[in-house]
């Protein structure tokens, strides 16, 4: 069984559809790599994964139980988690309160504090930062802060959003350093990221998004050495 199934999936935003019938997978402990150009749907597949966008047909499955049409925090609590496009931090909270709030539906708080010490241990920075307001950190410790405050809330299903956009190489190299960690933890991954080249090369498995619909998929190595894809995404 996969862990997640997406089954002819369909949203948008009023007359505009956004997905059209999209079908896709990710097994457990597999990083899913999605690709396309901007205004795809990349964002919106994520969201509606996540519950953030209603879905106007299909259904999306985790571990088989359906999970369209819930809320998302439920979702949440089911094991997705989500760290969006834009990092969507909260500015005016702590770096201790941004990834306490990534417990939310953890019931042991002990656990929660454990959970936090690990992903200040994935990124040290932040532990050197519990104190200073996130929207006083620089946009690659927001990028990371963003992506350990979803890990604390130990999803079994990470959904990434461009977590390399606008950042330095180095921070960049870091991110996807911790990535590549994920599934070596059992944690499956789903990554939106408009570098191609950097998402095939990690991904177990990759699919091409244009204008709403799945056009390719492959594994990671086949799709980067596609013509199409290379012309389109690759610069080659």
């Amino acid at each position: 069984m996969q862990l997640l199934e997406v089954d002819t999936l369909e949203a948008g935003y009023g007359p505009i559809r956004a997905l059209d019938r999209v079908s896709l997978t990710v097994g457990d402990g597999e990083l899913v790599a999605i690709i396309g150009a901007n205004g795809a749907g990349k964002t919106t597949l994520l969201m509606a994964i996540s519950g953030v966008v209603p879905s106007r047909g299909g259904e999306v499955r985790l571990s088989g139980k359906r999970i369209t049409g819930l809320e998302p925090h439920e979702i949440v609590r089911l094991g997705v988690g989500h760290a969006p496009e834009g990092r969507r931090i909260f500015p005016r909270l702590t770096v201790r309160e941004n990834l306490e709030l990534g417990g939310f539906a953890q019931e042991d708080s002990a656990r929660v504090r454990r959970d936090i010490d690990e992903a200040c241990g994935l990124f040290p920075v932040l532990g050197e930062r519990m104190g200073q307001l996130g929207g006083t950190l620089s946009g690659g410790e927001q990028q990371m802060l963003a992506l350990a405050r979803a890990l604390v809330g130990r999803p079994r299903l990470l959904l990434l959003d461009e977590p390399s956009l606008g950042l330095a190489p180095l921070i960049v190299a870091k991110i996807f350093e911790v990535i590549a960690g994920l599934t070596a933890r059992g944690i499956a991954v789903m990554l939106v990221e408009q570098n191609a080249r950097a998402a095939l090369k990690l991904a177990a498995r990759g699919y091409v998004l244009e204008t709403g619909r799945i056009t390719l998929t492959g594994s990671g190595p086949d799709l980067a050495a596609d013509p199409r894809v290379r012309d389109a995404y690759l610069g080659e």
